[in-house]
């Protein structure tokens, strides 16, 4: 690949020419027509990653993600980068495998290389969070979980889960199990779990609730054990991926998914409906989110107001996971 110093070679011109003319500064049309045909002649595309590094103006937006194995991460980059593109901007993505102190690293590593603004999908907000938001001199937008001094898009987990047990209720279920997950995921641990248990619980319910993680495997292992003598006739999982461990291990058991158990989930993950049977579960329209994040950050970049919070609506999907039981 040709660089700036044969280019300036061959056009007869100093390196600093060729950058000014790349970055739409000035130089005679006589020049510039010289610089054109050898970029023309090697079909040259400039390193715009390069370009911001030495500019104050960047091309790139930061985007730090949970897990790179998250089908609702993978869905809200693709609303994020369709976005941006749209708007003339590059992503740089960062993995953070859960780990919260790989968060705040990669808030400090993207600055460093000068992004115009970073999106967050975060398990939860910390005093670090807010410390490094504090400390970067960019735009932050957090996603899935909210705080007052932050800006962010989520759902209202809540009312989300309370809208699927109303829903569930009607299929006369009086031993359910819940699968959740860590506290300190305030959004999914504390306000989900809480809409589910006082929907079931005002109907005359009990919700026996059982702790898990977000990954398939161990939530695969986790049924291999529950579901040997079930206690349950139906189980509600936190989310569609867990509820994917669930299917596995009932067939290994012998039991069937919306037949010998109940099973429901959350999220709408787009391998949700080629399960068999398909997954009863509450759509979260991701790439939506991952849409509204890009627009918001983009305003706040370009010094607009926005709300603090967008709160994204979600849509109930009636499948054949879940049987009547009376």
């Amino acid at each position: 690949m040709i660089t700036i110093r044969q280019i300036a070679q061959e056009a007869g011109v100093s390196k600093s020419t060729v950058s000014r003319y790349l970055n739409d500064g000035y130089v005679s049309e006589e020049t510039a027509e010289k610089i054109k045909l050898v970029i023309e002649k090697y079909n040259y595309v400039p390193n715009e990653f390069a370009r911001t590094l030495k500019s104050d103006k960047s091309n790139f937006i930061g985007i730090i993600i949970p897990r790179i194995d998250s089908p609702s991460a993978m869905s809200m980059l693709d609303g994020i980068d369709r976005t941006a593109r749209e708007q003339g901007y590059q992503i740089l993505i960062s993995n953070t495998d859960l780990a919260v102190e790989r968060e705040i690293e990669s808030i400090y590593s993207l600055m460093q290389n000068k992004v115009a603004g970073i999106i967050l999908i975060a398990t939860e907000i910390t005093p670090q969070h807010l410390e490094a938001q504090e400390a970067i001199s960019v735009p932050i937008l957090f996603i899935g979980q909210n705080h007052a001094d932050v800006f962010s898009v989520n759902h209202d987990n809540y009312a989300a889960g309370k809208k699927l047990a109303s829903h569930l209720l009607s299929f006369n279920h009086q031993t359910v199990t819940y699968i959740g997950v860590t506290e300190n995921d305030y959004s999914i641990g504390v306000e989900r779990k809480r809409g589910i248990r006082e929907t079931f619980q005002e109907a005359g319910v009990s919700v026996t609730e059982v702790m898990s993680t977000f990954r398939t495997k161990d939530n695969y292992y986790l049924a291999l054990d529950l579901l040997k003598k079930p206690r349950s006739t139906l189980y509600i999982c936190a989310t569609d991926n867990m509820a994917m461990g669930f299917y596995r291990a009932a067939h290994e058991l012998g039991l069937m998914v919306g037949k010998d158990i109940s099973l429901a989930g959350f999220g709408g993950y787009a391998f949700s409906e080629f399960l068999t049977p398909p997954l009863t579960t509450m759509d979260f329209h991701h790439e939506l989110v991952g849409e509204t994040a890009a627009f918001n950050l983009f305003a706040q970049i370009q010094g607009r107001d926005i709300a603090r919070e967008s709160i994204i609506a979600v849509t109930f999907l009636k499948r054949d996971s879940v049987v009547d039981n009376a």
